[in-house]
């Protein structure tokens, strides 16, 4: 099935996100703010496209689409309550954001990964 637009945008704002998040840590100042502004401007949009793709979706349809947005919406916050969970949880058993840092690095990476095999139309 062909790779779409869609699918790109993913692939490549995962991409950027992982640049940013070592950025963030690797840099200071104007850099660094610049990396912030940066990882917000890619990462709004990602739930509108996520959105998009599960309305493409075959099996979810018009008839269907209430019950599976509120489904995504429900894990995408647990999503959003666990981020910040696991964070702090990692920088209490190491003292520093590093590692946490470098497991939503490999998030980031799995989740480029994972773009090439989704299947649309």
């Amino acid at each position: 099935m062909p790779f779409r637009l869609r699918d790109h945008f993913l692939a490549f704002s995962a991409l950027l996100t992982l640049v940013t998040l070592i950025l963030v840590m690797n840099t200071s100042g104007i850099l660094q703010l610049a990396a912030l502004v940066l990882c917000g401007i890619i990462l709004s949009p990602m739930v509108s496209i996520l959105t998009l793709i599960l309305m493409d979706t075959p099996e979810v349809g018009s008839a269907y689409m209430g019950a599976a947005g509120g489904l995504f919406f429900c894990v995408s916050e647990i999503g959003g309550f666990a981020g910040p969970l696991v964070m702090g949880a990692v920088v209490d058993m190491t003292g520093g954001f590093w590692a946490g840092t470098l497991f939503f690095a490999v998030l980031c990476l799995t989740f480029f990964v994972l773009t090439f095999f989704l299947k649309t139309e």
